[in-house]
């Protein structure tokens, strides 16, 4: 027996235009060639993207607790129920809000361990020493070496850098949001 799909939120999350082909054939246990063949066939055409974008961004000028209804709260849909073009935007904004509001809370954490670490490395600076531990086990200070300096001083930059940059795009302050977004972030949450 053929499985029966919920072709109404697969065309819902097609128009949406946020979603991949293969994310949305992963999210609904299809295949990407299945969702091409339903799009060409039902006429799909992803054109409520540039609404999604436009109500993410509104709802993310706006205080994010109060536009944004808690997960839980908001309304469920029945499976193959036909959904408006408002209620598709509607869904896939408040999923872009969560998205880039969970980047906004980690970014800020990431923000902090940066000024932690930056603040241990001045302390370091300003007492010239560095305790390190002999090889007996016992701990001994030492002067700090410049080659530990570079690399600390590298390391905080390129942290700092990719840091601020994932803040500009969590916060929309640059006009385009590259590709390397997601990558970016994950490559932070692995090195920190």
């Amino acid at each position: 027996m053929a499985r029966k799909y919920d072709l109404e939120a697969i065309e819902a999350d097609y128009r949406a235009g946020q979603l991949s082909k293969r994310a949305i054939a992963t999210k609904h246990g299809c295949s990407e060639a299945a969702i091409r063949k339903w799009a060409v066939k039902r006429g799909w055409a992803q054109d409520l993207s540039g609404k999604v974008k436009q109500a993410t961004k509104a709802k993310l000028t706006k205080t994010v607790a109060e536009t944004t209804p808690k997960v839980a709260e908001r309304k469920k849909r029945e499976p193959d129920a036909k959904l408006t073009d408002e209620e598709i935007v509607e869904e896939a904004s408040n999923a872009a809000v969560d998205v880039i509001t969970s980047h906004r809370t980690r970014a800020a954490e990431y923000q902090e361990i940066v000024r932690i670490y930056g603040a241990k490395l001045r302390e370091q600076l300003t007492n010239g020493k560095l305790t390190v531990q002999a090889p007996n086990g016992d701990p001994v200070e030492i002067d700090i070496p410049l080659e530990y300096i570079g690399k600390c001083l590298n390391s905080a930059t390129q942290s700092l850098e990719r840091l601020t940059k994932l803040e500009r795009q969590a916060y929309n302050l640059d006009d385009q949001q590259d590709s390397s977004y997601e990558d970016d972030l994950e490559a932070i949450s692995e090195g920190l």
